[in-house]
């Protein structure tokens, strides 16, 4: 079938439709490209495709850096020119706030550099190091990864190869080339010396888990220094870092002295909340959920309760001038934004790593709050995913 591609969704598909007007959903295309494909999955409002053929190539589809391309499942923008990946970002943006009322440019803050994973999630079959291909559990062997940090990747590489594992590995590089890892593994092996490559490693079989070395690093930011473990979650571009902690300080005047954080991890806008506050007469309350992360944090100083959102604003009893929340994909919990428009915080701080759920919950809190600004900050270059950083100022 022939089709012409008019657009891309969230999800990294590009968009066509065939001669009734049903969606056609086609990977690792792009908006003017002209294809043959065959449907592959149909249901009765869309249907998703394979490319056979690029019939005519689309002025914005480029030769792709990684030589994985189109069959590894990670960057599925890496074969379209890098200022119209960041349009198709802002679009995707617009398109899901378009019931809000918003009214300013979308300000878009990157780095096109290469490498600039200090994070990853790898397979490992037999000695060898991948991802699997799109849509699939199939192992793809790679011998680089231009978006991941190089050394990381070495790392990683030789560890896995010394050791003949299958499995899966999570690990994570900081600023001073200090690199942990957590291994789950099919079988049980007797880990040789991994002190050359990981500061601290986990070792999972089964239900048995065993640690060596540190158990956490120290990633080194603008504002000071932030503690990262296997069971907490950071932040992925090593090239955004300082300016993800300065667009979120931005927002803070010198007149907001009551302070909320929710979902604040191991304590990376932490630590930036509290240099620009230091000299400040201020109340800070910061709170997660993860245990992990609260009780590394707090060795780090940062006080974090460790308990629930929703219990952290029950607790809320008082005029509130600044609210930051940085929740996980899935977004803000509603009983969680009924108690904000509760507390009614004069202003607030909302990051998102999902614009669907972002708008969502911005709908829900628009006849309250104005959403005065708005930002993409591209964290996942070469990739769908989409970071936001948006300011909601109370009506």
């Amino acid at each position: 079938m022939k089709v012409k591609i008019i657009d891309t969704a969230y999800g990294g598909y590009g968009v066509s439709k065939d001669e009734n007007g049903k969606i056609i959903f086609a990977a690792h295309s792009v908006e003017g490209d002209i294809l043959d494909i065959t449907i592959t999955k149909e249901s009765k409002k869309f249907s998703y495709a394979s490319i056979n053929k690029i019939i005519e190539a689309s002025k914005y589809r480029i030769e792709p850096k990684c030589i994985y391309s189109g069959i590894c499942g990670g960057c599925l923008f890496s074969h379209i020119d890098y200022n119209k990946q960041l349009d198709i970002k802002k679009n995707i943006v617009l398109n899901a706030i378009r019931n809000i009322d918003f009214k300013k440019d979308i300000k878009i803050i990157f780095n096109e550099n290469f490498n600039y994973r200090l994070r990853v999630n790898m397979i490992a079959h037999n000695g060898k190091i991948g991802f699997y291909k799109f849509k699939s559990n199939d192992f793809v062997n790679v011998e680089e990864c231009v978006i991941l940090k190089e050394s990381l990747f070495e790392k990683i590489k030789y560890f896995v190869s010394e050791n003949n594992i299958t499995g899966s590995i999570y690990a994570i590089e900081n600023n001073n080339n200090e690199a942990f890892a957590f291994i789950e593994v099919n079988k049980k092996i007797n880990i040789k010396s991994f002190e050359k490559y990981f500061k601290g490693i986990t070792i999972k079989y089964n239900k048995n888990i065993k640690s060596y070395g540190n158990e956490t690093i120290l990633y080194k930011t603008k504002y000071g220094n932030v503690p990262i473990g296997h069971k907490t979650f950071f932040q992925s571009n090593l090239y955004l870092l300082d300016n993800f902690q300065d667009e979120v300080l931005k927002y803070i005047k010198d007149d907001d002295k009551n302070i909320i954080e929710l979902y604040s991890g191991s304590g990376f806008f932490t630590s930036a909340l509290l240099n620009k506050l230091k000299n400040t007469n201020y109340k800070l309350i910061s709170s997660e959920i993860n245990k992990d992360s609260v009780i590394i944090a707090n060795k780090n100083g940062f006080n974090i309760k460790n308990e629930d959102s929703l219990e952290t604003l029950k607790n809320i009893n008082y005029n509130i001038d600044f609210l930051f929340a940085d929740p996980p994909r899935e977004g803000m919990d509603k009983k969680v934004i009924e108690n904000i428009i509760r507390i009614k915080p004069k202003k607030i701080i909302y990051v998102s790593c999902d614009p669907m759920t972002f708008a969502r919950d911005i709908n829900l809190l628009k006849d309250y709050y104005e959403l005065y600004d708005l930002n993409i900050i591209d964290m996942f270059a070469y990739t769908y995913h989409i970071e936001l950083i948006s300011c909601l100022i109370l009506k």
